[in-house]
């Protein structure tokens, strides 16, 4: 047999092999796949269905369809349909009834008290600065906390919004005008202090409630991110949007932990990257989404106002320097935080 020939037929044989190593592989995924069980699981949110925030938990409940063959359903409650407000949601999280709850970072604080600092208006410069934090032994620690002190797993945390404004009735250009501003604020003590500090008359109002109380006149304001405003129709009974980009805090998904440990491995690997891909998903949806909706908003008469907003960084800043010897967070995590920016 010529050198040649032998060579031709060396190829033919790896082919071969190949092909049969390919087919073994696919029989065995598809085996695999046959066997997992099948789970149906519910993932809680606060957002109204229009939301980027609705649409990128959505587009995580396909991803993980479709990578578990169809036999890992989760089903999405939205508008806080499976819980009065966020802080009942972190609870039946604990407690099991729900398995995922997908909201803002922040809340967090109500598991491990150190998020309550990523509540703190004007921390950070900008979504660089928050990445990098994530990327520290502090931000770390904190999610093993999570974990340790309250069975529940931060599976995604890429989810990156765009920034919080403010939104009135009417302008707000300085403290002075800020003053007895009657604002709507969530259930934290991070956001309804410090905007109390600043001088506005903060009121707790579950977030599914905001848009009426803003329309009936129960608060003349509030803050909202940039990318919500438009799906939650704020701008309609409060269309001046002053661009303070006050807070730059992201999304992120929790898991029951336990929930999470009686999954087959290949589930807890979906899920993980399921959250991750749904999550840069999510971060261009708002982006793409927000360019489109504000040419529609100001066409309604929504107003876009750049301020001034160094007496407010200075105000807030005096605030956080007393939260934090109250021990709202652990000592020398403010300063800590703003020195690495």
């Amino acid at each position: 047999m010529r050198f040649s020939q032998k060579i031709l037929l060396f190829i033919l044989l790896i082919g071969s092999g190949a092909m049969l190593w390919a087919g073994g592989q696919q029989e065995a995924a598809t085996k695999e796949v046959a066997e997992l069980p099948q789970v149906t699981w519910k993932l809680a949110g606060v957002h109204a269905v229009t939301t980027p925030e609705t649409k990128g938990l959505n587009h995580f409940a396909e991803l993980v369809k479709e990578m578990s063959g169809g036999k890992f359903i989760v089903n999405i409650y939205p508008a806080g349909q499976l819980g009065k407000d966020a802080v009942a949601m972190v609870e039946n999280l604990m407690m099991g009834s729900i398995e995922m709850f997908g909201n803002v970072m922040d809340w967090n604080q109500h598991l491990v008290k150190d998020y309550a600092i990523l509540a703190m208006p004007f921390l950070f410069e900008d979504i660089e600065a928050v990445k990098e934090f994530q990327q520290g032994s502090i931000y770390q620690e904190m999610g093993e906390r999570i974990i340790k002190e309250r069975g529940v797993r931060l599976i995604a945390d890429n989810w990156y919004r765009l920034p919080k404004v403010l939104l009135a009735k009417r302008p707000i250009a300085s403290l002075e005008d800020l003053k007895g501003l009657n604002m709507r604020m969530p259930s934290l003590k991070t956001y309804f202090e410090t905007w109390k500090a600043l001088g506005a008359k903060p009121t707790v109002i579950p977030w599914a409630e905001a848009f009426l109380s803003l329309q009936k006149g129960v608060v003349d304001g509030m803050d909202s991110p940039l990318g919500s405003i438009y799906g939650m129709k704020f701008y309609q009974a409060a269309n001046y949007i002053m661009m303070t980009n006050h807070l730059v805090a992201p999304m992120n998904i929790l898991v029951n932990e336990q929930k999470f440990q009686e999954l087959p491995a290949s589930y807890q690997n979906i899920l993980l990257e399921a959250g991750k891909e749904a999550g840069d998903y999510y971060t261009q949806l708002v982006i793409d989404m927000f360019k489109e909706d504000k040419q529609k908003m100001e066409a309604e008469g929504a107003q876009f106002l750049e301020i001034d907003t160094l007496s407010f960084i200075n105000a807030a800043t005096r605030v956080a320097e007393k939260f934090e010897a109250e021990g709202m967070w652990k000592e020398g995590l403010f300063k800590a935080i703003t020195e690495s920016q």
